[in-house]
């Protein structure tokens, strides 16, 4: 598609719905010294993350180990320090700066992300959070006391309302189950250098929307259980931190994530003591709104 930069061919576009809402849609002012112009299909060539900030960023860890709510029968999540500490190691080795959260209530998290989004982000690469809990269908994820919903932990974080990670890689790790299905085992055969800055490139203004640049990694697939071991931690969480430790500042991140998912779903079977829930598979999933390819370049000593 040959992209033009003549207005009078921008007017004609439409929405598939049979009705729809604009009230919602971000508005986007534009003045006679602004000019809007669409990125160049050859800069694709060579679309990086800018990632030379004075700070990588944070890596928020919310570990749910044990819940209160009296309407529900949740276990303790045996394990999941395993899990935190393997992330906060890896968090560190790609050059971020850790805080952990532990056993927080649904308004103690929804406050905590609230306040990370009013943060300055100006001199940071990215924003990286990684949420050790109990799930269910249509995006449940349990604080200590409540549902809550992934979008709880993402809408701070968008564009129009943390304008200093507009442009930026926002990173969400999730371990939790989707729901209450098991991956059955099926068996099959054997399977130029110069970064872009996505937002602002010298005077020429670029708009985003505000859902972009996000990157959702989730243990399992939809409605399935996320297997995890007391002794352990979780086969998904292990096997990010392994794949990020070895790879993680040469290869873009959709290429590590795709790795994850390969390394777990040959690579793992369930070895439970309820006989019925022996030999199962799972594989992880991500949903990817990153505008650009997402390396980790080493921090510099």
């Amino acid at each position: 598609v040959e992209m033009t930069e003549d207005s009078s061919e921008r007017y004609g576009d439409t929405v598939d719905a049979a009705a729809v809402d604009a009230s919602y849609l971000p508005v986007i002012e534009h003045t006679d010294q602004q000019e809007v112009k669409p990125i160049d299909i050859n800069d694709m060539l060579n679309f990086k993350y800018k990632m030379d900030h004075g700070k990588r960023g944070l890596f928020v860890i919310f570990n749910q180990k044990e819940f209160n709510n009296r309407s529900t029968t949740l276990p303790i999540r045996h394990g999941t320090d395993i899990d935190a500490a393997s992330l906060k190691k890896t968090a560190e080795l790609l050059g971020f700066e850790v805080e952990i959260h532990r056993d927080l209530e649904r308004k103690q998290i929804k406050d905590k992300m609230w306040d990370y989004a009013n943060k300055g982000h100006s001199d940071h690469d990215c924003f990286a959070c990684a949420i050790l809990t109990h799930g269910g269908r249509d995006d449940v994820l349990y604080a200590a006391d409540d549902k809550m919903e992934l979008n709880d932990f993402t809408e701070p974080f968008q564009a129009d309302k943390c304008k200093s990670l507009a442009g930026k890689p926002k990173l969400f790790f999730v371990q939790a189950c989707i729901a209450d299905q098991l991956n059955k085992n099926n068996p099959v055969g054997k399977g130029p250098s110069d970064t872009v800055d996505a937002l602002n490139q010298s005077a020429q203004i670029r708009t985003v929307p505000v859902q972009a640049d996000f990157l959702i990694s989730l243990a399992t697939t939809a409605e399935h259980h996320a297997w995890s071991n007391e002794s352990y931690g979780s086969i998904f969480i292990q096997t990010l931190c392994c794949v990020l430790n070895k790879y993680g500042h040469t290869l873009d991140l959709q290429k590590l994530l795709t790795r994850v998912n390969g390394m777990v779903a040959y690579n793992f079977e369930s070895w439970p003591k309820s006989e019925n829930l022996s030999y199962k598979k799972k594989i992880p999933t991500f949903t990817s709104r990153l505008t650009s390819d997402l390396y980790f370049p080493r921090p510099e000593l």
